[in-house]
């Protein structure tokens, strides 16, 4: 049976691609399975090809071609190529992670042993100062290992390809900028009763990015998290719906906030507050559908 992996490659994560490839040549195919793994690469950087055939000696792969790759749009195309190609499992991958050998083997088995159709998992951090990987750590999702969750992230997912092959959803390459495609293709395939699961023990590790250790980032991403949340939740549940939810989430936001705040006597308690407070920010914004003009 086939795996289709999906990933997309950017110039601005050319300096992890050694990494990246090197991981994805050592990882162990589960028995009467066959991998194949796509990527997508903007035209101009074609110039990886002869990267790719160097380091993936033991894997197949393809090359897709895109225009200008914003992540959506890159997503959306491994979608169309899953549509017309035979396969029994497919996932996403990010190329700024480096995946461990036994990664698909334990996807394989959880989806087999959890019977859900999509499964997400953790991504860890390399950092240079622990105090960020503390920081990182707030921000991540953190669930249970088999508990049911309404989405995953593309860094780290794997799913039956037949969902795709039954539904219309596509990312919505309108978040391109905002950030958040992931969150709600795959909140869309939730709500049409497919069951999303974690899993705990497939966890991928994103390689050490100096720029994102500052607070200012993680301020930013806070940001990004509230503005992307308010258009997910008016495309999930409608316009009205969808900002009187989000004023709703934001009186909660601040509320923790405050509470954290009076607990400012523990340092994660303290950025815990911060960092409410801005996704709270950033639900406004996206109420007022505000657009940045750069993904962060």
């Amino acid at each position: 049976m086939q795996i289709i992996l999906g990933a997309s490659l950017s110039k601005k994560n050319e300096k992890f691609l050694n990494k990246f490839l090197a991981s994805l040549n050592n990882i162990n195919i589960p028995n009467n399975f066959r991998l194949k793994i796509i990527f997508i690469i903007e035209k101009k950087n074609f110039i990886y090809f002869n990267l790719i055939q160097k380091k993936l000696i033991n894997k197949k792969f393809e090359i897709l071609l895109i225009d200008v790759a914003g992540i959506p749009q890159s997503r959306n195309m491994f979608v169309k190529y899953l549509k017309k190609n035979i396969s029994y499992y497919a996932g996403f991958i990010d190329d700024d992670c480096v995946v461990p050998e036994n990664w698909l083997k334990n996807m394989v088995k959880f989806i087999k042993k959890n019977k859900c159709d999509i499964v997400g998992g953790p991504q860890l951090h390399k950092v240079s100062n622990k105090f960020y990987l503390d920081l990182f750590q707030l921000i991540e999702p953190q669930k249970l290992h088999g508990q049911k969750v309404d989405w995953v992230a593309t860094n780290n997912s794997f799913f039956k390809s037949k969902i795709l092959k039954r539904s219309n959803i596509k990312f919505d390459e309108n978040l391109k900028n905002i950030g958040g495609s992931d969150q709600l293709f795959f909140k869309k395939l939730s709500r049409q009763n497919y069951r999303c699961k974690w899993n705990l023990k497939a966890s991928v590790t994103e390689n050490k990015q100096s720029e994102r250790e500052k607070i200012s980032w993680f301020l930013k991403r806070n940001l990004r998290y509230g503005y992307s949340g308010s258009y997910i939740d008016k495309k999930i549940y409608g316009n009205f719906n969808g900002i009187f939810l989000s004023f709703c989430k934001i009186f909660i936001m601040l509320i923790f906030s405050l509470f954290f705040c009076a607990l400012f006597m523990k340092k994660n308690n303290f950025y815990k507050s911060i960092f409410y407070f801005f996704r709270s920010i950033g639900r406004l914004l996206g109420i007022i559908n505000y657009t940045p003009k750069k993904y962060i």
